[in-house]
């Protein structure tokens, strides 16, 4: 005998059935309909150049577009870009690029050759003088012009800082600039450097360093100048640090050059009582402002400092330092430095 089917639950079926297909079909249409949304044009500016870093991902690039609102999502981008299989060749350059595309012709337009671009590599650790000096020679800037900009408050303020110049916050990094760039919007491509570099990861760890942005860029800019070699960065941050949370003055050379304003191989007394409140010699704590513009290297050491019991350093002169604990060690370091540097001159002499 053939067994029936249970007419209550066919019954049933027959009623959910139409609503699981309906909710079957909901499931599918909403990610095709955001997908489809945060394809569209942002059509919010007009188009504009867009400098796209050396070895930056396609979820770098979107983040970039988005930030400049030239894209809707970031991860819509670079979804776009992994279906189409066009992640290799995504190139390095300054664009020309227009909101009012969607993001897919955004992404054909980044596949075209960049505009004609300027090279311009900013070694770590220079001064925003020293970079419109090497910018002007380079007939890319003019440097009065330049300097002026970075000292331009209203202007500093609308790129989202608070400091008073933007000595620190001019990234280097090598830079392919648009020939028709003003100074603005080169001082604007090389700040939003710096912000990509200083990304949100790394705000969280300023809290628990007890510093403020501002703060943390002025200590790398001094890590920057002393350090040479790199894996004394972190050593060298970590003695700052330990000096600052014992209110000992910092005694960095480096901002004593700052404020004489010249670079010397061994600075005298004198030097070392320059009257400026760069001079960390004569003033306990950070100085005003960065003394150069750090590289990530060093923005990460001040971050991630070496927790060291480390409180005097002293450049041997190879670009390493003998570091100690006490000023007595400190003072024989010093005397055994002085003693080599004879022993070295009577060498050549002979």
């Amino acid at each position: 005998m053939t067994p029936q089917p249970n007419s209550s639950a066919t019954s049933l079926w027959r009623r959910l059935a139409p609503v699981y297909i309906r909710l079957g079909l909901l499931c599918c249409a909403i990610p095709v309909t955001l997908f489809w949304y945060y394809n569209l044009p942002t059509d919010s500016s007009p188009p504009r150049q867009i400098l796209i870093p050396k070895g930056a991902s396609a979820r770098r690039i979107g983040e970039i577009l988005e930030r400049e609102n030239l894209i809707r999502s970031a991860t819509v981008f670079a979804w776009t870009v992994r279906l189409k299989g066009l992640g290799h060749r995504l190139e390095a350059g300054t664009y020309q690029l227009d909101g009012s595309y969607d993001t897919a012709s955004i992404v054909q337009d980044l596949l075209k050759a960049p505009v004609q671009t300027q090279r311009a590599t900013l070694p770590e650790g220079l001064t925003r003088h020293e970079i419109a000096s090497m910018l002007q020679q380079q007939s890319i800037v003019d440097s009065s012009l330049f300097i002026a900009t970075t000292e331009d408050t209203r202007f500093i303020r609308n790129l989202g800082l608070e400091a008073e110049t933007l000595e620190g916050y001019l990234f280097p990094e090598t830079y392919f600039f648009d020939p028709r760039a003003n100074e603005r919007e080169i001082i604007t491509i090389m700040v939003e450097q710096f912000k990509s570099v200083f990304a949100d990861s790394l705000f969280i760890r300023l809290d628990s360093l007890g510093l403020s942005l501002h703060q943390s860029v002025t200590l790398a800019s001094i890590v920057e100048r002393e350090a040479v070699a790199a894996v004394e960065r972190p050593v060298i941050s970590g003695v700052f640090q330990r000096r600052l949370k014992l209110n000992r003055r910092l005694e960095s050379c480096a901002t004593v050059e700052y404020a004489l304003g010249v670079h010397k191989r061994r600075l005298s007394n004198a030097d070392l009582r320059v009257v400026s409140p760069f001079n960390t010699y004569r003033h306990r704590g950070l100085p005003p402002g960065p003394i150069s513009n750090p590289g990530k290297a060093s923005i990460l050491a001040t971050l991630y400092p070496t927790d060291t019991e480390y409180l005097y350093f002293v450049a041997r002169g190879d670009g390493t330092h003998i570091f100690s604990r006490t000023n007595k060690e400190h003072e024989r370091a010093k005397r055994q430095i002085k003693q080599q540097e004879r022993l070295a001159r009577r060498s050549q002499a002979n």
